[in-house]
């Protein structure tokens, strides 16, 4: 345990910050050290008309009175960021700032000084849970889950949020809330001052290979994610199209789907290759998609889910391999400078309890080695040149390399789709209790008919879209496409 805290989680680089004004009046919170002179912290740990800046390197130091001063030489209330500059002492241990975009539900790692733990330091495991990267005028960055073992998060204000052991932003905790939200070190470095003094002092700062890659634009979804249950293991997301005058919106996802057959059926090699107009490519992409095949709807809805929620680049769609199985969606994620292959596990059924038990299959076919090498295969010809990480994608085809070295990790995404009272008995009051009820029910299932080794390795998102009536959909859309 000594070695995960003060390693996996730099514990020696993380400080309690002190400010006292002149009347005497004291601020607590956390910061962590940038370079051996430098720390960053939350602005709000620093008082307005501040007298001194104290910097206590562990507990025993707070509780023995024993710590450095500080000063602020640049700061943005609006940002709530300061960077601060120790005097006559130098920090041996400090944490590389790093320029990366790391998706929802990735898990990172956290410390700070809490009060409620009477200033000693708090370890957290958490997820990123909402990320308001595109929305400019939100005052935060991303959102993080809490943790089961603070209640109060005071004092956790400027605590790094640790990513492979890098920086990649800083926990930003509101007085009176217990949702934790941060600044990316993106936004922070975007600040001219902030950048610009950074820069002066060589503070070192690492950008993530293909972070300035934006995945191809995709059309409209008709999802909403009412849901985002992180509770327990696996994550499940509650997926939802809304209702109007309590009718389900049925017709509004029909005519969404159909906007993303093109995005689903063609790979982006095989858009950017051809040469005819809009007509004729939608009629290319429609002549792939699996006519007949219910378990296809899944998959296209899978394909949707994925793609906005977690910022994939689409790789290959459902094919049928040698022994006649199909594959369901492929994706590749660039995920704080790793190279994520999704591997899709999509299922459409009756029942919640029949999706599920299907799904489980399919995901335990995709562990199968000969399938997986059989799908590694196929992706590899549809591997487009303006992708990053050029080189990791190339290890994906090279057979001198072990097959589970080729690729950093395994996602995958799972879409259960099935007829359900939730949705024909609509209850506008109790709806999202009972969704909640029957998501805990979901992982029930799946928790009771799966195994550690069948997910070892990998990592299970899952998405639960009760419908009305499964056939009537996909007779609709049927008639939609064609």
């Amino acid at each position: 345990m000594i070695v995960t805290k003060h390693e996996e989680y730099r514990l020696n680089s993380i400080f309690i910050v002190e400010s006292t004004d002149d009347d005497g009046n004291t601020i607590r919170g956390s910061g962590f050290a940038i370079s051996g002179k430098n720390i960053l912290t939350a602005n709000h740990n620093i008082g307005e008309n501040y007298k001194n800046i104290r910097v206590y390197v562990s507990t025993d130091n707070f509780n023995e009175d024993k710590y450095f001063e500080a000063n602020c030489i640049v700061n943005d209330d609006e940002l709530d960021i300061a960077l601060l500059e120790i005097f006559d002492n130098q920090i041996e241990d400090y944490i590389d700032l790093y320029v990366a975009s790391v998706n929802l539900d990735s898990e990172v790692l956290s410390c700070g000084y809490p009060c409620e733990k009477e200033y000693h330091d708090a370890l957290i495991k958490v997820k990123i849970t909402n990320s308001f990267e595109n929305i400019k005028t939100s005052p935060y960055s991303f959102e993080i889950s809490q943790s089961n073992t603070i209640t109060n998060y005071e004092g956790m204000s400027g605590a790094p949020v640790l990513y492979d052991k890098k920086c990649i932003g800083i926990l930003i905790v509101q007085q009176g809330q217990n949702t934790l939200y941060a600044i990316s070190i993106k936004d922070i470095l975007d600040n001219k001052n902030i950048s610009s003094k950074l820069e002066e002092l060589g503070v070192e700062i690492i950008n993530q290979e293909g972070f300035d890659y934006k995945p191809p634009k995709y059309p409209k979804s008709p999802f909403n994610y009412c849901i985002n249950c992180i509770e327990d293991e696996p994550n499940i997301k509650g997926v939802d199209i809304g209702f109007s005058f309590n009718k389900w919106n049925l017709t509004n996802l029909i005519d969404l789907l159909y906007d993303w057959v093109i995005d689903y059926c063609l790979s982006i090699k095989e858009r950017s290759s051809f040469t005819g107009g809009d007509r004729q490519l939608f009629k290319l992409a429609r002549s792939h998609y699996p006519i007949g095949d219910l378990n296809a709807l899944a998959d296209l809805c899978l394909h949707v889910a994925i793609r906005e929620s977690y910022k994939t680049i689409p790789v290959m769609n459902k094919i049928f391999d040698v022994n006649n199985r199909t594959f369901s969606c492929t994706h590749a994620v660039l995920n704080g400078g790793q190279l994520e292959l999704w591997i899709g596990a999509s299922s459409v059924n009756r029942t919640m309890e029949e999706a599920v038990l299907n799904s489980i299959e399919n995901i335990k076919y995709i562990l199968d080695i000969s399938s997986l090498k059989n799908r590694i295969y196929a992706l590899t010809n549809q591997i487009d040149s303006s992708w990053p990480y050029q080189e990791k994608l190339k290890r994906l085809s090279d057979a001198t390399i072990p097959l589970d070295k080729r690729f950093d990790k395994i996602i995958i995404p799972v879409f259960i789709m099935h007829d359900s009272d939730l949705i024909n008995n609509y209850n506008e009051v109790a709806f999202l209790d009972l969704f909640k009820l029957h998501i805990n029910d979901c992982r029930g299932v799946i928790k009771n008919n799966i195994t550690e080794d069948d997910v070892n390795l990998i990592d299970l998102r899952v998405f639960c879209f009760p419908v009305s009536d499964i056939e009537a959909i996909n007779e609709a859309f049927m008639e939609e496409i064609n």
